[in-house]
């Protein structure tokens, strides 16, 4: 069997609770922009999910590019309360959105420290997608940015769950398959492809601000992080 060398993670969700943190900016941009004048927070977010998984959906099935879904769901949902924007407002909702994201966002330095010594022994990539300023500052922000090797689909032009995501990291850093570990929560998005692949993986199990059901998963499981870390030597066997 071959010893586990490489560790791969996703960002959002995996290496910090992303979802809390984006619920709470996502409503203090709401009502930054007074779009509470219009209806709740509540009723809001309940037709911003719907919409957003309609959008994934056809994202899923090659009918919407991953770059436009933001500025997508966000005019469909308020076009359902008769605000209606454009691309250029939609940028400013996000622009504030993220202000409030990288306030929110507190590193945990007893994280920060399992990590260091996690890296004398593995080596710590960093596979996320998203744009690169905003998920460099949030690696900033976490005080992880010396510690992991940085893919950004933004950067690398390769988003997961394309396989080419994963070739990109193995190919760069020549990691063999059966020696690395792919750690996310995203069944769709880091499970499927890195097992795909070859690669051993373990799924971080939180719930994801846009889902409502429970992820239905018999692999490598952890609640958080910290479990992985913790429970790093079972799971490798």
């Amino acid at each position: 069997m071959s010893k586990i060398k490489n560790l791969i993670f996703d960002l959002d969700n995996t290496l910090y609770d992303f979802s809390t943190v984006w619920k709470k900016s996502n409503e203090l941009t709401f009502n930054y922009f007074n779009y509470n004048e219009k209806t709740t927070y509540k009723k809001f977010f309940q037709t911003y999910k719907k919409i957003n998984n309609m959008l994934v959906q056809k994202i899923n099935a090659g009918e919407l590019r991953l770059i436009h879904l933001r500025n997508e769901r966000l005019i469909l949902t308020l076009r359902e309360y008769n605000i209606i924007l454009n691309n250029e407002d939609c940028e400013k909702y996000y622009k504030k959105q993220f202000e409030f994201i990288i306030e929110l966002i507190v590193p945990d330095k007893k994280l920060i420290e399992k990590l260091k010594i996690l890296k004398k022994d593995y080596n710590l990539v960093i596979l996320t997608n998203g744009k690169s300023y905003e998920q460099r500052m949030k690696i900033k922000k976490l005080g992880l940015e010396n510690l992991f090797k940085l893919y950004i689909s933004e950067e690398t032009y390769l988003s997961k769950p394309k396989l080419e995501a994963f070739k990109n990291v193995l190919e760069k850093n020549n990691f063999e398959e059966a020696e690395t570990i792919m750690v996310g929560d995203s069944i769709f998005h880091d499970i499927q492809p890195a097992e795909r692949l070859g690669l051993k993986t373990c799924l971080i199990d939180v719930q994801w601000h846009f889902d409502d059901e429970k992820k239905q998963y018999t692999g490598c499981k952890v609640r958080s992080i910290k479990e992985f870390i913790e429970k790093i030597e079972s799971i490798i066997i």
